[in-house]
């Protein structure tokens, strides 16, 4: 159970964001440093993989007083957030938020399940009309048509503040590979300098504080962050980074008290001294009204989920809805369980509170797991996975065919979703238990079946899960190797049976995967006519593998994104 010291961590008040209010011009990774200086609150390394029956009443009470929840969440939240806790025991900023913000709670008036302009007209209704501040992170910013919505909300926030007194300040934060990252990780971006990448010039907005950071943390720490931050009242967590591609994406709107964790960890990506300061580090604007769902909130009214039916594309399909409005509903427990960036290569790195949750989860599964991803091959959850269907848990995966096979063929990446697709299979056949494993590859809304990543024409890029449908994790973080031991990733853990229903009804209505992407029991997937459909990488092979080694090249230079 949680410790006296793990107690005390996440109840003594000691946040990074009061760090910054108290000095608000100086280096915010000092700050931190100097927060919780010298503090381990356990050993070095993990616990013991626990099992439901070694989650006492004692221990479960113990964890519900290390969070500020509405109300008492349920046991198997608390079973996940208490492995999630064990993870600060060897560094308190493991979880990239201070500790007693860790855990709060929070409404989702809206999602979107869409393509990525649609989920960057939101950004751009929300930059435009913000009133104080706004943070920005991607992971890769690509000059394109959704950078532009981005581009031009910047210039309209301008002109709505021209002659008022106090003007905006706009943070943007994103990975796009510089040698100087190998000395210092954070690269301020000059003015000068934003035009090339699609960003307005100084002069166009004359009437915001507009400042940029690049960050990478080298080899393999990549800022994989997808998130915004508007007035420290909302906060939208995202799949998609600010680029064009034929991906189908998530996105949840968020309000209520885990924006504060938003917030701080915001700060502490950014690291660097503020230049200038945020308006609102010392509190957030006076909240007047209750929480509002539906047209009654003006963040998502009818301007705020602009969608244009395109002639071609999953999204032209004929009952396609991109945006979800979530019934009325009071707020409900909410984690941050995020991970670090690790630049070292290796697989060391796994006591984050990202994986311990997706672990326990998975570990702690009765009747359901569901995952939707890109790609599907780290050691842990393939492990977790097999091991669920040998306790009789019906597994049910969504995966690309095909999605960054390059890659994923690399030495110690895991291999490409169809090298770890015919082994999990393999494995299961061989043990009787294949029935319980069920994996299909994505299938767009206007098609009747898989089409291969490589060829670009229909991927989803979607980060979800839910287990027993009572707890659901959606965020940045993929099911891949990359993401697992080194991106820095931010996802959120919600306890809501009634989230994971519409967040699942929603995935389901803009997709046909369930109708035709089913793979049979040996691994493979067939049309009506029994012929099989691969992607073109396969398993891998020598010629592969280089063009993988090439693309990796590509992205760290800032000539590619995942």
């Amino acid at each position: 159970m949680p410790s006296d010291a793990i107690l005390q961590l996440v109840n003594n008040g000691k946040t990074l964001t009061k760090a910054v209010a108290s000095s608000p011009e100086e280096h915010i990774s000092k700050l931190a440093e100097k927060l919780y200086s010298g503090i381990h609150a356990g050993g070095k390394t993990a616990k013991k993989a626990k099992q439901a029956e070694d989650y006492t009443q004692e221990h479960l009470d113990r964890v519900a007083k290390c969070g500020r929840f509405p109300y008492r969440p349920s046991d198997l939240f608390l079973m996940v957030y208490s492995d999630v806790l064990d993870t600060l025991e060897c560094d308190p900023w493991n979880g990239m938020v201070s500790p007693p913000l860790l855990a709060s709670s929070g409404v989702i008036p809206l999602s979107i399940v869409s393509v990525i302009p649609d989920i960057m007209r939101h950004y751009r209704n929300l930059i435009a009309n913000a009133e104080t501040e706004v943070m920005i992170a991607t992971n890769y910013w690509e000059f394109s048509y959704s950078s532009s919505l981005v581009h031009d909300a910047l210039i309209e926030l301008s002109k709505r503040n021209e002659g008022k007194p106090t003007k905006p300040v706009v943070k943007l934060i994103y990975d796009r590979g510089n040698p100087k990252q190998a000395f210092k990780n954070h690269q301020r971006v000059p003015p000068e300098s934003w035009e090339a990448v699609g960003l307005p010039k100084k002069e166009e907005i004359p009437n915001i504080e507009f400042e940029v950071l690049n960050y990478h943390r080298p080899i393999m720490g990549t800022f994989h962050a997808k998130y915004m931050i508007v007035d420290r009242k909302i906060a939208c967590l995202n799949s998609n980074n600010i680029q064009d591609r034929v991906n189908v994406e998530m996105m949840t709107h968020i309000e209520g008290p885990i924006v504060d964790a938003f917030y701080d960890m915001s700060l502490l990506s950014w690291s660097e001294a503020l230049q200038p300061p945020l308006p609102l580090i010392n509190g957030r604007l006076p909240d007047n009204e209750s929480y509002k769902f539906g047209e009654e909130n003006l963040y998502i009214n009818d301007a705020g989920i602009q969608h244009t039916k395109p002639s071609a594309g999953p999204e032209a399909a004929e009952g396609f809805h991109p945006h979800i409005l979530h019934k009325p509903h009071k707020p409900f427990p909410i984690a941050m369980v995020n991970r670090p960036p690790h630049g070292t290569p290796g697989h060391r790195n796994v006591d984050v509170p990202q994986n311990a949750a997706w672990l326990a989860a998975f570990r702690l599964a009765k009747k359901t797991i569901f995952i939707q991803t890109p790609t599907f091959n780290a050691e842990p959850v393939v492990k977790e996975i097999l091991d669920a269907c040998r306790r009789g848990v019906e597994c049910t995966i969504y995966v690309d065919l095909g999605f960054n096979d390059g890659g994923e063929m690399l030495p110690f990446q895991g291999g490409t979703n169809s090298k770890v697709v015919a082994g999990m299979y393999k494995m299961l056949n061989e043990e009787q238990k294949q029935q319980y494993l069920k994996i299909y590859w994505y299938t767009a809304k206007d098609q009747d079946k898989p089409i291969d990543a490589a060829e670009k024409r229909r991927n989803c890029h979607v980060k979800f899960c839910t287990v027993d449908d009572q707890i659901a994790i959606q965020g940045n973080g993929n099911q891949d190797t990359q993401s697992w031991f080194h991106s820095q990733e931010i996802n959120i853990m919600v306890d809501s049976p009634e989230m994971c229903k519409e967040w699942r009804a929603g995935l389901e209505n803009n997709q046909n995967t369930a109708l035709y992407g089913r793979i049979d029991k040996d691994g493979l997937w067939r049309d009506k006519n029994g012929t099989v459909l691969d992607s073109k990488a396969g398993e891998g092979g020598p010629g592969e593998i280089l063009k993988g080694l090439l693309g990796a090249v590509a992205r760290v230079q800032g000539k590619g994104g995942f």
